[in-house]
């Protein structure tokens, strides 16, 4: 009698044999894919050993920290804005889908995706562990001087310098709907003469509210399915990106 095991995504990768390990519902036909040229998501798996540590030292729940990095970078995938500018994800992606035998482009933006912002949500999630994060999120809403976060949040520019990515900065800055502008406000409210006596679980920074988790590849293939059923004749997209 097998058992089927559920792990968190923050151990996917299977650094002895260079693979990631899918979601056990998101494609019955797969259960793993090869990283193979794709070494930048091995190497991160590495880092994410002295985030986690650092997690640890903090009195954070890894699983917790990493939920909300993954929520953050995942927004960032689903956004338009800034995919002119996006080049590392793209070409991270075709490699892991010809490493793969290819396929279906649709199918590997879905099913290759939390293994291609592995890295970024490593980085961001060693962000927002350090020390200075808060006085960050404080300075974001002027500080004594409350103001609208906006495109200069110093917050956001460290996450878009940490990723490699500089213009990434200002568009999270202006992205007032997502995980990390939760984050950061709760943060900043923390910061507030009595905030941090008036918190209760729905203040706290690290949970991810239900509407900013991002949807499951198995959600999403379901969701294509129907899609696909509906528009049967419809010409194929265009590429993977």
């Amino acid at each position: 009698m097998s058992s089927v095991v559920y792990r968190p995504r923050w151990r996917r990768v299977c650094v002895r044999h260079g693979k990631w390990l899918l979601d056990t519902d998101a494609d019955p036909a797969w259960e793993h894919l090869e990283l193979g040229v794709v070494s930048e998501v091995v190497q991160a798996q590495y880092r994410w050993a002295r985030v986690r540590r650092r997690a640890v030292r903090a009195g954070r729940d890894p699983d917790v920290v990493f939920d909300m990095a993954h929520a953050v970078v995942c927004r960032w995938w689903d956004q338009p804005p800034g995919w002119e500018e996006e080049t590392l994800w793209p070409q991270r992606l075709y490699r892991l889908a010809e490493v793969n035998a290819g396929g279906d482009p649709g199918w590997w933006r879905i099913v290759g995706r939390d293994a291609v912002v592995f890295p970024e949500a490593v980085a961001v999630a060693g962000v927002l562990l350090e020390p200075g994060t808060s006085e960050l999120a404080w300075e974001a809403f002027g500080g004594e001087r409350l103001r609208a976060r906006g495109a200069d949040d110093p917050l956001c520019r460290r996450l878009g310098e940490r990723v490699g990515r500089p213009w990434q900065g200002p568009l999270a800055g202006t992205d007032y709907d997502g995980a990390l502008s939760a984050h950061i406000g709760a943060l900043a409210r923390a910061r507030r003469p009595g905030g941090a006596d008036r918190a209760g679980w729905r203040d706290d920074p690290w949970r991810v509210r239900s509407e900013h988790r991002p949807a499951t590849a198995a959600a999403q293939l379901r969701v294509r399915a129907a899609e696909a059923r509906q528009a049967e004749g419809r010409e194929p997209g265009g590429g993977l990106w």
